[in-house]
């Protein structure tokens, strides 16, 4: 599976991860093949990329929050935030029911790790990242812990987390540039406008108000708006802190690529004790595959591998199948490798996408000329 950006799809590529738009239908299902109409029309829905199967292997990806439940949390919190700008109206029982959905699928798939792939196969950056943010906030807080009434709070509050940005202009927060000192103020205005608006409602608990307020406070003194530290500010704010940090660094923006998994904890990390609790960001990590299926890894043997399945049990020595050598050439048949028991090999490094590509592009060559060769025998 590879994420393919939306000028280099071409037709006959084939949908490796079901396309929801932001009202929450299946646009694209998975294993559907793309036409020039179809590429189209995600154009102009706005989608900068899409997963499309790249042949290096048929990998079933296990979800931890399925399709159905992401179509239900996209399409109430879509129809939450048009209701809001029409007519200043929020369904929170609505909001609140999608949210004990997701916190279904985390406790009965709890043994996995969120994979970035899960939850990614979507454009609107500031409605999919409130769904993001959500969706690792609550993850965090159930290996901290906390109750399940307590984590759909916290789920519900970084659902909202950015209901603010609703007030701020669209020009400002889709700027590609750097903004200007008056841009920059507009939106930090947005926790204080999100938390004014969730305080009108008597059905929400404080605590969930404060995570819109609380969440761009840094435990140092240095966040804003009121330059609280950690024993001001709410727990609640601070997971939603740390999870709102990493889905925006590992995001795509107008104005640079996004950071990988991996370089993206490490910020996090770096940044603990300054702007974030360490034993969040710990708990954090936790629940992030580093290897996620799919990602090729260079080992110890010489060989690049592709991971198939990784687990909380096995999160830094997954499974794999060795498919090449160094210099790319294929492994007939490839092989299985279970890290975890397999102790006298190691990982050297994740390849990164711009290797991850040559590889494909090596592989997909070698497999053409083969099925050529075959033919002329």
């Amino acid at each position: 599976m590879k994420r393919v950006p939306m000028e280099e799809l071409e037709p006959g590529m084939v949908i490796a991860r079901t396309v929801i738009g932001s009202d929450g239908r299946a646009l694209l299902t998975e294993n559907s093949q793309l036409s020039e109409a179809y590429i189209e029309r995600l154009r102009l829905l706005g989608f900068k990329s899409v997963y499309i199967k790249d042949g290096l292997a048929d990998i079933d990806i296990p979800q931890v929050i399925s399709n159905q439940v992401l179509s239900a949390v996209s399409s109430t919190l879509s129809n939450s935030i048009k209701s809001y700008s029409t007519k200043k109206t929020l369904d929170l029982k609505s909001l609140r029911m999608v949210v004990t959905m997701l916190l279904d699928d985390l406790l009965s798939n709890h043994n996995l790790l969120i994979q970035l792939e899960d939850i990614r196969a979507h454009d609107d950056y500031l409605f999919f990242h409130s769904i993001n943010v959500a969706i690792f906030s609550m993850m965090t807080a159930i290996t901290m812990g906390y109750t399940e009434g307590k984590v759909i709070d916290i789920g519900l509050g970084a659902l909202l987390h950015d209901i603010g940005m609703i007030m701020i202009d669209p020009a400002i927060i889709n700027k590609s540039g750097q903004l200007t000192e008056s841009e920059s103020a507009q939106i930090r205005k947005h926790p204080e406008i999100g938390f004014n608006i969730l305080r009108t409602y008597r059905e929400v608990p404080t605590k969930v108000t404060h995570i819109a307020y609380q969440h761009h406070e840094r435990v140092d003194g240095s966040g804003y708006p009121r330059m609280l530290d950690r024993k001001q500010i709410l727990e609640y704010a601070l997971i939603v802190a740390v999870a709102d940090t990493f889905d925006a660094v590992v995001s795509d923006r107008p104005f640079r690529k996004g950071y990988s998994t991996t370089e993206a904890l490490i910020i996090l990390r770096k940044l603990s004790n300054s702007y974030y609790d360490p034993e969040i960001v710990e708990a954090f990590a936790s629940n992030i595959a580093l290897y996620p299926v799919g990602c090729l890894l260079s080992l110890n043997t010489g060989h690049i591998a592709l991971v198939t399945s990784v687990t909380r049990i096995n999160s830094t020595r997954p499974t794999v199948h060795v498919i090449c050598d160094r210099d790319y050439n294929l492994i007939h048949p490839p092989f299985e490798i279970n890290l975890q028991k397999s102790t006298e090999i190691s990982i050297l490094k994740r390849l990164s996408n711009e290797e991850t590509d040559i590889v494909r592009s090596k592989i997909y060559t070698q497999r053409n000329e083969a099925r050529t060769g075959s033919c002329v025998g």
